[in-house]
């Protein structure tokens, strides 16, 4: 499983039973990417590494050559707590800043540890859709997107600027 959002910006995609690992793509299949985040940066050994700010972080990439854009994780809509959990309905638009540090090929790891059809009768539906805190979203969608953890890194430098836990 793969978030729905992202199904066409991924390469080299390995799925295990609650774990998909793969790399950052554009759609003109550019992976060399530059990463505009809101949030805060806390220096972890020697890294700057993205965290929450006041809202919950955004983080989007940026292919250099085609301009095209593409959100990568948003702290309020993706993972189990943003949807079941935690409202953020009075966050305001949240300004993005270039993470100068690195650029480059990205790895994404998701953990999918959640067994949302087992739960199934613990969520609201309207027909096939699921009530969210922000709203309704189809069952599949849903799932793709209720990840529990996610790290991010630069592959040439082997360090995670990004990883959060979601549940």
């Amino acid at each position: 499983m793969v978030p729905y959002y992202l199904e066409n910006h991924l390469k080299n995609i390995r799925k295990s039973k609650d774990r998909v690992t793969a790399i950052l793509t554009s759609s003109a299949g550019n992976t060399k990417l530059d990463i505009f985040y809101y949030g805060e940066i806390i220096v972890s050994k020697g890294t700057p590494f993205i965290t929450d700010g006041k809202f919950p972080c955004l983080i989007v990439a940026k292919d250099p050559i085609s301009g095209e854009e593409f959100t990568v994780f948003d702290g309020a809509k993706h993972g189990y707590d943003a949807m079941f959990c935690n409202e953020y309905a009075d966050a305001p638009s949240r300004s993005l800043v270039k993470y100068e540090k690195y650029s480059g090929e990205i790895q994404i790891r998701l953990w999918y540890s959640i067994d949302y059809e087992e739960e199934k009768e613990c969520y609201d539906f309207e027909g096939n859709k699921v009530k969210l805190m922000y709203g309704f979203m189809d069952w599949e969608e849903a799932k793709s997107i209720g990840f529990d953890w996610i790290s991010l890194k630069f592959v040439s430098q082997r360090k995670e600027f990004f990883e959060m836990e979601l549940a």
